[in-house]
């Protein structure tokens, strides 16, 4: 649904676009740059600007595009300056040629709407075409490059990824298109906001700042900066005093009147530190407002946008409002560039000059070569010079990761690459996969889009007799491995005797008391008392007591904690031990019972014997539930479980091997002679149990059980348990009586008897199914419970079951003995084996 929409306004801007190449014909041919090629590259670059002044009053004064932007025409003289390397060599894409369209985008979203739609008519017209399916549609442009910030290309990004058309941004560093979902085709050569605002951060955490403003233009460089900077900074404990965002859309005298409003708050907010998200027209309005104010000795941190700006550098007076440090993008190599763009800027005007090729790749003045191959030297031998190029370099690499793409996809290493129609959506598949070095710096993308590259930490140093400041680098920072590494001692701080200004918010805290995190950033601290769990040592520190104590709020010592466990005096203890009891009187009385009609036909039904093994093991059961009681220690913890398991063991074998005879098995496996069953059954009862015996010892000897203080429970209780160990051995001793009760249920509950003899089948399956409704709920019950009554919990799931056993298989026969002894005869009491149904015999 939302690509739909996405589709929709796609549409409504194109109706306004009837033909593409008609206005672009009438633009001026400065804004315009165009060369054919086999593949064309597109690029958007900001040559002219409307311009920003606080003193226009009016927005009619600025909706002109005549400023002419040298940064932007530089960034376009690097796309050229590669696509003309690349077609000069021999190893990347050879015998191809790559072709340019570049148009300006007078950083207005309305023109660069215009140049994105351009690019996408169809690659021989005019007209962008309606398609259900674009795989094979061939766009005028196979990549674009740009725009310059992220304003810009949030505006355009969703176009190219709609067709999946390869964008790489020179300059957007907003992390909104780490979205692969809305912006699958967005890449970009420049770091994102949260790795400058890592960098800044780390900055002021060097210099032990945490008392810092933090201000921006009200655009999303501006908003995205801010975010990323506090949100980062109130991770590290660094309070932001006060933040403010600049509206853009204000007159004359309402920006001015706005700006003088945001230096005065920063002076009142008592900070020397002030970090600055905003584009370099904006921040040169803020420094003369600065100077205005005479605001002096402040510490200004500046963003990648205008660090290096030379706009801003050469304001009037700015060495007098302090000392400016910053992140800049990190500065690249590209031999020849310089002399390539001097040559360029200088020919602007002159479209008619005769070029020749370059050593370089550029194409200059016939008489300009030899200093452009002397330069070249020159920056060979000096890599580290001062400010190199930046967000050219950026370019530069853009211009060639695509070169690199459209080599893999071309299949170029062999020596001749295979022309083909290529279509936008390929090249975008090769994208992430390129890995390559671009004069010593590596091109490659994260799973985001994002390259590896950091931040150039930079100072602005003045020199006697100059006015406009060096942009000294002093450190970096290197965002693959969060690092910040900074020359201090080349730090010019604008301070008497060059000393490190102080931006520090600190309280006194009264004994006893610790610091508390003040607003809603985790910046400044408030004193508070000491928290439960703490008492006071001394006068900065509150200590924790020990894992056996306990304290309240404002404590100067702390409790020992109160040790519990089930005792015999609890209430819940009483109820268990009373029920166990009646249990084993039960099983007694009924053991009496059994004895004295032992050769009865009832008896001899339920199992004659093999009842009193069930009886005598569910007395063993009901016996190891006092070993649930008191204070738990190492033989209890040892024997409980495997008494406890093993009565259940032998009760359920029973069952299981009378479930057996009742259902027909052992006729149907051949066993038809008299003596068999009975054989069968004492060695049936034998072997599970046997089997259960094998897995408590395994169990024992791996993870025994053993006692365990829990002091998670309450803060003033340690609660004594039982630790099971090894809790899948314990979960297997449970699980191997409940298979048994599962095997007995499924052999009896299809059992058919007739309507004149007893039916025990019946009466095994309601017993089997209470013992597995007991233990299915046992299950949750035991896991999230806590305390000293987790134990209790299986205490009742026992009691149910041998009450279950006791009532739904016992009690009825024991009826039938004393109170209906009419019916203990021979007729009534037959097995289901030997008074078949119909049904039964058919089957």
């Amino acid at each position: 649904m939302l690509h739909v929409h996405y589709w929709i306004v796609f549409c409504c801007i194109l109706n306004g676009q009837h033909d593409i190449s008609a206005s672009d014909r009438h633009r001026d041919p400065l804004r315009q740059f165009q060369a054919a090629g086999d593949y064309i590259l597109g690029g958007l670059f900001p040559l002219y600007s409307t311009g920003v002044h606080w003193m226009t009053e009016t927005k009619s004064e600025l909706g002109k595009c005549e400023s002419f932007q040298l940064n932007g025409f530089y960034w376009l003289q690097a796309m050229k300056f590669a696509i003309e390397e690349i077609n000069n060599s021999s190893t990347l894409l050879p015998g191809v040629t790559l072709g340019y369209d570049i148009q300006d985008t007078c950083l207005k979203s309305s023109i660069v709407i215009q140049s994105a739609i351009s690019f996408l008519t169809a690659k021989d017209g005019n007209r962008f075409e309606l398609k259900c399916d674009y795989t094979d549609y061939s766009t005028r442009v196979l990549a674009a490059l740009g725009p310059s910030n992220s304003e810009l290309s949030k505006v355009i990004a969703r176009l190219f990824s709609f067709l999946l058309i390869p964008q790489i941004s020179y300059a957007a560093s907003s992390n909104l298109f780490n979205d692969r979902t809305d912006f699958p085709s967005f890449y970009r050569t420049v770091p994102t906001d949260e790795v400058q605002a890592a960098a800044m951060v780390s900055m002021v955490k060097t210099f032990q700042w945490n008392w810092v403003a933090v201000i921006g233009t009200d655009d999303m460089y501006g908003r995205r900066g801010i975010e990323h900077f506090t949100k980062l900074a109130s991770r590290t404990g660094i309070c932001i005093a006060y933040e403010e965002l600049i509206p853009l859309n204000l007159p004359g005298s309402k920006f001015q009147r706005k700006m003088v409003s945001v230096i005065k708050n920063i002076i009142y907010s008592r900070v020397n530190i002030t970090a600055v998200f905003a584009d370099e027209q904006y921040v040169q309005i803020l420094m003369m407002i600065i100077h205005e104010q005479n605001v002096t000795g402040k510490v200004w941190m500046a963003s990648e946008a205008w660090v290096t700006s030379e706009v801003v550098a050469s304001t009037p007076n700015i060495s007098s409002i302090g000392t400016i440090l910053g992140v800049a993008i990190k500065s690249g190599h590209m031999p020849g560039f310089e002399c390539y763009k001097s040559a360029a800027l200088a020919l602007r005007d002159l479209p008619s000059v005769k070029f020749q090729r370059c050593g370089s790749g550029g194409r200059l003045l016939e008489e300009e070569c030899n200093e452009c191959r002397t330069q070249s030297v020159e920056e060979d031998a000096d890599s580290d010079g001062k400010d190199l190029e930046r967000i050219s370099f950026n370019v530069y690499a853009a211009v060639y990761t695509v070169a690199h793409a459209l080599h893999r996809l071309l299949r170029c290493d062999l020596g001749n690459c295979s022309k083909s129609t290529i279509y936008p959506w390929q090249l975008l598949k090769e994208i992430p996969q390129i890995n390559f070095t671009l004069h010593g710096r590596a091109i490659f993308f994260d799973k985001y889009g994002n390259p590896p590259t950091g931040y150039d930490i930079i100072n602005w140093q003045w020199r006697s007799g100059n006015q406009i400041p060096e942009f000294k680098m002093i450190g970096e920072y290197r965002a693959q491995h969060k690092e910040l590494r900074i020359n201090t001692s080349l730090i010019q701080w604008n301070t008497p005797q060059n000393k490190v200004p102080g931006s520090n918010c600190s309280t006194s805290c009264e004994s006893g008391q610790i610091k508390m995190v003040k607003g809603f950033h985790s910046c400044c601290y408030e004193c508070a008392d000491c928290p439960a769990g703490t008492f006071q040592s001394d006068d900065n520190q509150c200590t924790p007591c020990l894992k056996n104590e306990w304290s309240l709020l404002k404590s100067t010592e702390c409790q020992n904690k109160t040790i519990e466990f089930l005792r015999w005096t609890d209430t819940l203890a009483i109820l268990l031990v009373s029920l166990t009891t009646a249990g084993l009187l039960i099983i007694a009385a009924i053991i009496g019972i059994f004895i004295n009609n032992l050769n009865t036909p009832m008896v001899q039904l339920a199992g004659g014997k093999t009842c009193l093994v069930m009886l005598v093991s569910m007395a063993i059961s009901c016996c190891s539930l006092y070993c649930f009681m008191e204070k738990p220690n190492w033989l209890l913890c040892t024997i409980r479980q495997p008494i406890f398991s093993f009565g259940l063991t032998g009760c359920l074998s029973a069952m299981l091997v009378k479930s057996f005879h009742i259902s027909g098995l052992f006729r149907e496996i051949g066993f038809r002679a008299q003596w068999w069953p009975r054989v069968l059954r004492y060695l049936g009862v034998c072997s599970l149990v046997f089997i259960q015996i094998i897995l408590c010892s395994v169990w024992q000897t791996t993870s025994p059980p053993s006692v365990f203080a829990n002091y998670n429970i309450s803060v003033k209780v340690i609660v004594m348990e039982c630790d099971e160990g090894f809790m899948t051995g314990f979960g297997l001793l449970l699980g191997y009586n409940g298979l048994l009760a599962v095997a007995s249920f499924l052999c009896t509950f299809m059992v058919q008897s007739s309507a004149k003899t007893y039916n025990l089948a019946r009466h095994i399956t309601f017993a089997m199914l209470i013992y597995l409704m007991a233990w299915v709920f046992f299950i949750p019950a035991y896991a999230t419970a806590k305390g000293k009554f987790v134990s209790s919990i299986q205490l009742f799931a026992g009691l149910v079951s041998i009450y279950g056993i006791i009532t739904a298989y016992f009690l009825p026969k024991c009826y039938i003995i004393l109170l209906k002894p009419e019916f203990n005869n021979q007729a009534y009491c037959q097995s289901p084996k030997d008074n078949p149904t119909p049904t039964s015999e058919s089957q």
